[in-house]
């Protein structure tokens, strides 16, 4: 078959019955879906896509790679006045069967072929694009960068979503690929950010850059664009988005576009070196331009990179296994009243008997041992004068009580004066340029070495197998991705992808993996994922910063902001983590303001409906009884997330929808949980630019209409903190939540019968019972 493939047989075959015989090849190719189609026109070199009412959304889109260095390497387009060739075909995968368009690019002399992908899946609307370079010249060739989706910047191209991108909202996962624990929401028209392109590692010059993943949302109504990377083998994708008005001419419908996308990915610290004869195909994206809702588009894409990753929760893949819950010796670092690293044997035996005693039977069942142990980092052996007993005697302690025990490390880092990093220098990389900026004074290990994944995997199984921890929590790994000069030629990830590989041979599938770091990398390797950076005892933030320094704020409010953003994984990829709850305050410093009995009760809440880690970060030694009460009433969790029903238009979401369709015990009963929050001071993503809405101290009148929820009729409603019985609720929710407050409603059709969980003191939301309860005992002062 000549380089047409299927095409040509079939315009033959439509040529005899129209009785218009044809010598002409086809040059434009069409796939459909239910929700859109594509169209490759061979003479244009470019590919069309439009919505089921033929609307443009895509126009001039292709495909590109980059030779040599990610600025200004020579880059090779699909648009290129280079010979090509089309196939069509049918392709099964995890996604389910779909169509498929191969294009291939032939190079020029000293070039390599270009192979793009499209498949499109016709029931689901979802579209999936890769690009291969096959390096058909005899030379080596050094690959610096793919780009498996783009649209140029040119008056040709363009993405539309609705009429004014000053009306869209882009939801990011993270920025720059290297900022991945803040998850920022942009207006349309955001402006550039100067200088990021020339400080980060793989010149991305988007307005917006976002990790893994985005959503672009028109707050009028149009369908949602979604999209987002299936892999991440050897890179870490990104997504560039820009509106200029200038470059920008209204589609005949008169709908602006956005004038530059690209759905790409940079091979750091070096470009891959591909030798002759050999292909590297780049990670796989996947798109749906015209989501309903965009929420339940997130959540579906969520749901494709599960199944793409074979990936299934860690609580899903043993029948009964549980959410985990349970507390961390950190507690929210010395300098804010916490622990921190100073622990020792009897202040763990003294609040591993606490816990025993006041939250193991209410199903707080893990207790992890964190940073202090440890002489140095890179010395993962117990210090004598702290632990003398040694770690396997702690661990079964913790056993002994009815609790699971974990222990936190941080494997990819050493400090320069460890025994490890001074007997083998030989098993340390070099920092990149980027990397002696941040990389914090440690040393890192080289993950491409065999030695060092050896080093992991015994130290790993002796963690596992000879001090028995069934929690690992990883911490700090991510230096290891400023790594340079590797012992073997490998991109930063699939560096990162070996250690985690020697980390999981030493301490088994059944151990719980909690990551700190690296978001997106860590999809097909961990059980679950901390969203944020750390928690602190603190409302907002740091006054030290300011409203915009979202970098650096830490604290209740700046957590929900991220990780009430990153709802969609839970329950699908993994279980989040959204750190650590505390009912007290850092006294250790004047200017931060006491955390309220009621901001903490709100963040708890916002945990609970969270359906994820549970962990109390407060000493146990100086809990008291109104925060044991409220923990008590949190778990056992129920896994699902609550939906933040308005993401696109708050700061900080105050209302969030939780159905319950599935409980941990086979109940039959089905109710849908309302969240309410008062955050105080926040902001309407609503206007641009946002509008700032001062903390008036007064609390917030709701009035949510059922319809949102897709709720109709009337419905019985008892909201749990004040246990109000609501009375009937039908046509919107009326409701007052008190300032820094919250409260949780549970919405039930009328049956003639009380509810299982009314008036048993347990929230809503968590587990039906807990194996171990003992019944009420009062709490300890």
């Amino acid at each position: 078959m000549d380089r047409q493939g299927l095409a040509l047989p079939l315009i033959a075959a439509a040529a005899l019955l129209t009785g218009c015989p044809t010598d002409e090849p086809a040059t434009t190719w069409t796939l459909e879906t239910a929700s859109s189609s594509v169209t490759w026109d061979d003479e244009a070199g470019s590919l069309s896509m439009a919505d089921a009412a033929g609307s443009p959304v895509l126009v001039g889109a292709g495909a590109f790679i980059q030779l040599d260095d990610t600025a200004e390497g020579p880059r090779l387009a699909m648009a290129d006045d280079r010979e090509r060739s089309v196939e069509q075909d049918t392709v099964d995968t995890a996604l389910g069967t779909g169509d498929r368009l191969r294009i291939t690019r032939v190079g020029a002399e000293g070039e390599p072929d270009l192979v793009w992908s499209i498949v499109g899946y016709p029931s689901t609307g979802v579209w999936t694009f890769d690009v291969t370079t096959a390096n058909t010249t005899s030379a080596e060739l050094q690959l610096a960068k793919s780009g498996a989706l783009e649209i140029p910047r040119d008056r040709a191209s363009s993405l539309l979503v609705g009429v004014d991108p000053a009306r869209h909202r882009i939801l990011e996962n993270g920025h720059y690929t290297v900022f991945d624990f803040i998850c920022e929401l942009r207006t349309g028209d955001t402006p550039v950010e100067p200088g990021w392109a020339e400080v980060v590692p793989g010149h991305f010059v988007g307005h917006s850059v976002s990790n893994w993943n985005h959503a672009i949302v028109d707050l009028d109504g149009a369908p949602a664009w979604i999209a987002g990377a299936l892999s991440m083998h050897a890179s870490s994708p990104v997504f560039n988005l820009s509106f200029e008005a200038p470059w920008a001419d209204a589609a005949d419908d008169g709908r602006t576009p956005f004038t530059y996308f690209s759905a790409e990915e940079a091979y750091e610290p070096h470009p891959v070196a591909l030798a002759a004869g050999a292909s590297w195909t780049s990670e796989t994206y996947r798109v749906h331009p015209a989501e309903p809702d965009p929420l339940i588009g997130l959540e579906n894409h969520a749901d494709d990179l599960a199944a793409w990753l074979g990936r299934e929760p860690w609580h899903r893949r043993v029948e009964g296994r549980r959410i985990p819950n349970g507390w961390n010796s950190w507690s929210g670092s010395g300098s804010t009243g916490g622990h921190g690293t100073d622990i020792d044997e009897d202040l763990m035996i003294e609040s591993l008997d606490i816990m025993a005693t006041e939250l193991r039977d209410w199903g707080f069942d893990w207790f992890q041992i964190d940073d202090g142990y440890e002489p140095y980092y890179g010395d993962w052996w117990w210090r004598e004068d702290r632990f003398p007993n040694g770690p396997a005697w702690l661990s079964q302690q913790i056993r002994d009580r009815g609790l699971i025990p974990g222990l936190w490390m941080a494997p990819f880092t050493l400090d320069e004066d460890s025994q490890t990093a001074q007997e083998h220098p030989d098993w340390l990389a070099d920092y990149t340029p980027v990397g002696t900026l941040v990389g914090g004074g440690y040393e890192i290990l080289d993950l491409t070495n065999p030695e060092v994944q050896a080093y992991l995997t015994d130290l790993f199984t002796t963690f596992r197998h000879e001090w028995g921890f069934e929690w690992l929590k990883m911490d700090f790994a991510y230096y290891a991705l400023f790594g340079d000069d590797f012992h073997e030629p490998m991109t930063r990830e699939e560096a990162w992808s070996a250690g985690l590989d020697a980390i999981r041979e030493g301490i088994g599938e059944d151990t719980f993996f909690l990551g700190v770091g690296g978001l997106g990398l860590n999809y097909a390797h961990l059980d679950s994922m901390r969203l944020t950076l750390d928690s602190m005892p603190i409302w907002d933030h740091d006054p030290e910063y300011g409203e915009d320094e979202h970098m650096t704020q830490q604290g209740l409010k700046p957590t929900v902001r991220t990780a009430g953003r990153r709802w969609y994984l839970q329950d699908r990829l993994w279980i989040n983590h959204n750190d650590l709850i505390f009912f007290r305050s850092n006294h250790n410093d004047e200017t931060w303001p006491d955390v309220t009995h009621e901001e903490a009760r709100a963040f708890a809440t916002f945990i609970g409906l969270g359906g994820g880690v549970v962990k109390i970060g407060d000493r146990l030694v100086d809990l008291e009884a109104e925060g044991v009460n409220v923990l008590r009433q949190l778990v056992p969790i129920h896994p699902a997330a609550a939906r933040p029903l308005d993401v696109f238009e708050r700061e900080y979401p105050e209302q969030w929808w939780l159905p319950i369709t599935e409980t941990m015990d086979g109940y039959d009963e089905s109710w849908h949980l309302v969240g309410l929050f008062d955050w105080g001071a926040n902001e309407d993503l609503t206007t641009n630019p946002f509008t700032y809405l001062p903390d008036d101290g007064v609390g917030t009148d709701f009035s949510l209409p059922l319809s949102r929820m897709g709720l109709e009729g009337t419905w019985l409603g008892y909201e749990f903190w004040t246990g109000e019985f609501l009375g009937e609720v039908s046509g919107s929710l009326e409701l007052t939540v008190p300032s820094h407050d919250s409260r949780v409603v549970a919405l039930r059709q009328p049956t003639g019968a009380p509810s299982s969980w009314a008036g048993t003191g347990r929230s809503p939301w968590a587990a039906r019972s807990c194996s171990r309860r003992a019944g009420t005992r009062r709490a300890r002062r």
